[in-house]
């Protein structure tokens, strides 16, 4: 009967863990004419937004959208001073992504930490 138990017990672990959210380290870098503004890094749950808002000047929203090749889709918004960007890019996981909006900047290195 324990082994059956257990076995029950360890089948019920691993269904869990299968409809658990991915996660995802985040590390970026906001640069504004040439001037590195930020470079938070964030642990992010899949398709669910983060934030992050530095002084009254700066905040920082994403959301990572995984695909089935290891890349993820980044839909962010940054708002600097008076002036906000809206990239949306696809990134391949643990390379750095670039993008450039006018006088700003946003660098991206997306890792997947769990799953």
């Amino acid at each position: 009967m324990k082994i059956k138990a257990s076995l029950l017990v360890t089948t019920l672990l691993a269904s869990a863990s299968c409809f658990a959210a991915d996660t995802f380290q985040v590390s970026s870098s906001v640069y504004s004419q040439d001037k590195l503004l930020a470079s938070p890094t964030m642990v992010v749950e899949a398709d669910k937004m983060a934030s992050i808002t530095i002084d009254n000047g700066f905040s920082y929203n994403l959301t990572v959208k995984p695909n089935q090749d290891e890349t993820a889709g980044v839909f962010a918004a940054v708002t600097v001073g008076d002036s906000t960007i809206n990239p949306s890019f696809t990134v391949t996981y643990g390379k750095e992504a670039t993008i450039g909006i006018g006088a700003q900047q946003l660098t991206l290195l997306v890792s997947k930490v769990g799953s």
